[in-house]
């Protein structure tokens, strides 16, 4: 039986052995014993004995019967695309035709019953089909078993996925296009096993975090390292300036991640990818050196395949709706108005008059679109694809959205048989209109002012367009005006290039040495515009200016290019294969934000010259990279023992000293056992080591100074309070890992299980300073703390033919511990210990949540361990189900345990409004004094993550159409369900953006919302 490549993440080898196919190649053979159904039974078939000769009367010749016409089509399983000559016979017999271009074929002569069709290919396994008396129309799906799927192991190398040492996700561009997702991270949610996705909150355009195999650092960078083409591209998240006036960087929490921004990896068009592969480990990611730590994202894009154009147009309708509301308290006494909110407030009040002000500000449902057009193919020496994009999502609050147009165009070019040139470039434009959500100070943010919004007073504006003011609310905000008055947009365009040589400098059989040269620019723009006009109730009053206008402009640039010589050895003797490669590589990465804030505005105008108070910001860095490396890979023992070996060596302007060389190594090794029982295909065992960095961010070798001093109108520069560190390097980062890789009956179940630890070390702490010196703190490298986990993952296919199911699970678990800490303990982000802080101390959790616990004999709080951002497990379950021309997928994520601070809450109880403050909320409010566990949410939670039902027309309706060859109609939704006992909006919320630590922190976020989307798909 002809093995088959596994479809989901994390999935093992697909593979063939010699018994098996000598199995397929007999079964050609005229054979009357036994016949194969469609799902793939022996059945016994009863032979005739041979008749005696008898001599009969003459009997008038039979009139001739034309037999009927079969037609079908055939592709590939796992991309739906038609496969060309592939022989279609009518089993027993030498009659048959070939597929044509697009796979499809017609077969004349057909007799009448029951028959057996035998399709075969040189690189698909053959596949036996009967088809019934009366059937005239057949399709078939056939697995690629012969083509064996390659995972990057070094800069410029690939071994096939059946002889890999470290575990790497792979997730193919089918699962990631099933259900329509805003950006490439949202589409990976669930699929990866070991990747917690969170988000920002449900603002359109994305703004979600990344971690993969747990905490990787405390204060520096935590975002994984993104590759696209061979680009290292940029994935800053850059605040729009609203901090100005919200002032959420006061207080405890002086970080502009409260801005709720993008990380730039959503710009990247989700249908244009073929494959991402996710390297967990440092044995994997090491060749990447000290840049990652927390992992790398291998994406590669489409590029042409079939011989003729294939154009293919997709257009999708939708709408995304809220997932989840708060509620509000329902007021049935002027008593319980005047005791919550003053004597005042009973003129406000009248009995039965209710507004649903939750609903009005997250009530939109307006139809959202995307259409997307791409064309492939092979012309001569030449390869191409091209696509292009409009996408417009509609947010749920008034004023919010995400529009992107994007271009795509990859062409490889063939000189001969020495030089293979490939070139691959991207333009996107995208507008992201965030709302006004998220923490602030000035209460006047969405949510921050629904609380003191109660259900009896009238919010929504007069029929000249007036709102009322809020007089429950220092602010006087109206968060209906708000959303529909306030201006926050967010401008990007950007050009990702990357193009790749390979000279063939030397060839035979036994040798192969190849030059490899890359290069590649990652170019954009970001411009954030907010506008708060004079006439909205706050402004007057939040600085006494009336009218803001923020512009904020960000030039980014990423260039990187290198050099690689790669030599392939491979006697012809075979059982070995040696791949030498080494390289150098050159990176620079540039950001530049300035931000312009104007108050007082000049006749409502929203130039930001036209106010009288005009304050500057701007941000610069600039870090340059070298790297070099050597790696070895073998396979030995008939290619089933694997050894690899690499060093990299590293140089970058971030580190205290430029020109020191930081060494990375890895080694690896896996060996594939022998069958050693009827069911098992294939069983491997592998154990890989390796160690990566993390680079102090940019500056921490620098006193860091303000040029903000006037003397006399003399400019004058004051230090910042933080002392650099002269001799500051990465993070150093070394990571085992085992596992065991299963194949059994044929290709029905794929398993994989992972352990690892990673220890991190020469952590980029900061250190207490005597004052008199000038600084209160220094930036240095110190402690270190561990991870270890375990990473699964199981397919099963228990039913094929007609109808086949194929069903997956992923199942991943991390615990941390910070082994050693040269600093007292501290606290590392949240709102204090009265509410939920977070605490870095030594022989405990990276992640713990602690707080006030009570009090001791005086009086005093008692601060504690209260939780943990660490989920228990995540585990995630797929299914998918075909039937002739339909198909099911569904997808279900769920975690179990981690904690959140639920702030949000705490406002609600505070103003005296949550739906249950006469039954908890007064409660939680008053023991939240002495324990701030008053606030503390399990975060658990099942997702119904995606779901998509897909038909596809038949072909004779399809092809009346001029043109067209296939077509296909699907229904799909995403966050469709959510089971949780966490009391508010959405447990995966985490307000402060992509930040090691202070995760899980839920402080009025944008809403999160479901989508559900009607697609057709055309083929030409």
């Amino acid at each position: 039986m002809a093995l088959r490549r596994a479809l989901i993440p994390g999935c093992v080898f697909a593979l063939f052995s010699l018994e098996t196919l000598a199995q397929d190649v007999s079964s050609t053979a005229p054979a009357t014993e036994t016949q194969t159904t469609s799902q793939g039974t022996p059945q016994p078939v009863a032979t005739p004995p041979s008749a005696p000769a008898v001599a009969t009367p003459a009997a008038p010749a039979p009139a001739p019967v034309t037999g009927r016409t079969v037609k079908g089509r055939v592709a590939d399983r796992l991309t739906n695309e038609g496969l060309p000559l592939v022989r279609v016979i009518i089993k027993g017999t030498k009659q048959g035709v070939e597929t044509e271009l697009d796979g499809t074929f017609s077969l004349p002569n057909v007799p009448a019953g029951s028959v057996t069709l035998l399709f075969s290919s040189q690189d698909y396994g053959e596949r036996e089909v009967v088809i019934g008396s009366s059937q005239r129309l057949v399709e078939v799906a056939l697995d690629n078993i012969f083509a064996e799927e390659m995972v990057v192991v070094g800069r410029a190398s690939e071994v096939a996925r059946k002889n890999l040492a470290n575990s790497v996700a792979s997730v193919n561009a089918e699962e990631i296009n099933r259900a329509p997702a805003q950006t490439v991270d949202q589409a990976l949610q669930g699929k990866v096993a070991g990747a917690n996705i969170q988000s920002n909150g449900g603002a359109p355009g994305g703004g979600l975090q990344l971690r993969l195999r747990g905490v990787s650092t405390i204060n520096g960078s935590s975002t994984p390292l993104y590759v696209i083409d061979g680009v290292l591209v940029s994935d800053v998240s850059i605040a729009s300036g609203m901090f100005a006036v919200t002032r959420s960087v006061g207080g405890s929490n002086p970080n502009p991640t409260q801005d709720n921004q993008v990380n730039r990896i959503a710009d990247i068009n989700p249908n244009d990818i073929e494959s991402i592969e996710v390297l967990k480990g440092a044995s994997a990611a090491a060749i990447y050196g000290s840049k990652a730590a927390n992992g790398v994202v291998i994406i590669n894009t489409k590029r042409g395949r079939s011989s003729t154009p294939e154009f293919a147009v997709t257009q999708r309708l939708g709408m995304y709706t809220a997932l989840n509301r708060l509620g509000t308290r329902q007021f049935n006494s002027v008593e319980e108005v005047t005791e919550t909110f003053g004597p005042d407030a009973a003129q406000y009040y009248v009995p039965g008059r209710r507004f649903d002000h939750e609903s009005a500000l997250t009530g939109r449902r307006d139809l959202s679109s995307e259409t997307i057009a791409s064309v492939s193919g092979v012309a001569g020496n030449t390869k191409y694809f091209a696509s292009a994009l409009i996408k417009n999502d509609e947010g749920i609050i008034a004023n919010t959205g995400y529009e992107k147009q994007s271009f795509r165009l990859n062409l490889g070019q063939k000189f001969g048989d020495a030089v293979d040139v490939n070139v691959a470039t991207n333009l996107i434009h995208s507008l992201g209109q965030r709302g006004l959500t998220n923490n602030d100070n000035a209460s006047i943010s969405n949510y921050m002012v629904l609380p003191y919004s109660p259900e009896f007073l009238p919010l929504g504006a007069s029929s000249d367009g007036i709102y009322p003011q809020n007089p429950f609310i220092n602010s006087r905000a109206n968060p209906l005006q708000t959303a529909a008055l306030v201006k926050n947009d967010e401008d990007v365009w950007r050009f990702i290039g990357s193009g790749d040589l390979t000279w063939h400098l030397w060839k035979t059989d036994a040798h192969h040495l190849r030059v490899l040269a890359n290069a590649g620019v990652d170019r954009f723009q970001q411009e954030n515009s907010l506008f708060f006009p004079p006439e909205l109730n706050f402004e007057p009053l939040d600085d006494g200016m009336p009218g803001s206008s923020l512009f904020g402009t960000s030039q980014v640039l990423n260039l990187n290019s290198g050099l690689n010589l790669v030599h392939t050895y491979r006697p012809t003797s075979g059982g070995i294969v040696a791949t030498t490669s080494g390289g150098l590589q050159f990176e620079e990465r540039n950001v530049d934000s300035v931000y312009i804030v104007s108050r007082n505005m000049n006749a409502g105008q929203q130039n930001v010259d036209s106010g009288t108070a005009v304050s500057l910001r701007q941000n610069r860095s600039l870090v340059r990279d070298r790297g070099y490396y050597v790696q070895e890979e073998l396979l030995l023992l008939d290619e089933r023992l694997t050894l690899v070996g690499a060093l990299r060596g590293e140089q970058s302007s971030a580190n205290g000293n430029p020109n020191a060389l930081f060494l990375y190594p890895k080694v690896a090794s896996a060996y594939r056992i022998p069958s050693f029982h009827p069911t098992v295909n294939e069983f491997k065992v592998r154990a890989a080591y390796g160690e990566t960095g993390n680079l102090p961010l940019y500056g921490m070798r620098f006193n860091g100074m303000r040029a903000t001093g006037n003397i006399a109108g003399n400019p004058g520069l004051v230090g910042s309070g933080i002392a650099g560190d002269p001799n500051i390097q990465p993070e150093r980062q070394r990571e085992f890992e085992t596992g065991v890789d299963a194949l059994l009956f044929g290709g029905d179940v794929v398993a994989e299980v992972s352990i690892y630890q990673r220890n991190i070390s020469d952590l980029l702490l900061q250190r207490a300073l005597a004052p008199s010196g000038g600084f209160a703190t220094q930036i240095f490298n110190g402690g270190s703390l561990r991870n270890r986990g375990i990473e699964a993952m199981l397919q099963v296919t228990p039913v094929r033919g007609t109808v086949e199911w194929t069903s997956g699970a992923t199942f991943a678990l991390n615990r941390s511990r910070v082994t050693n800490l040269p600093v007292p303990a501290f606290l590392s982000g949240g709102f204090g210990t009265g509410l939920g802080a977070f605490r870095i101390e030594e022989g405990a959790t990276a992640t713990q949540i602690v707080g006030n616990d009570g009090v001791d004999e005086n009086g005093n709080p008692i601060v504690r361990k209260i939780g943990d951002t660490e989920p228990t497990f995540r585990m995630s379950f797929t299914n998918n189900l075909k039937y002739r021309d339909f198909s099911l997928s569904f997808l279900f994520d769920w975690q179990q345990g981690s904690d959140v601070i639920n702030l949000t809450r705490y406002i609600y109880d505070d103003a005296g409004t949550s739906p249950d403050y006469t039954t908890g909320g007064r409660e939680r409010i008053l023991r939240s004094r002495t324990h701030a566990s008053a606030y503390l949410e399990d975060a658990s939670f099942l997702k119904l993550r995606e779901v998509t039902l897909m038909y596809n027309l038949p072909r004779d309706w399809v092809t009346m159409v001029p043109g067209v060859k296939t077509a296909r109609l699907s229904l799909s939704g995403r966050n469709l369900l959510m089971f949780t006992r966490y009391s508010g909006l959405d447990p995966e919320v985490s307000n402060f953006g992509n930040q090691a630590i202070a995760r899980n922190v839920d402080v009025a976020p944008f809403p999160p919302s479901r989508s559900f989307w009607t697609s057709i798909d055309v083929g030409f």
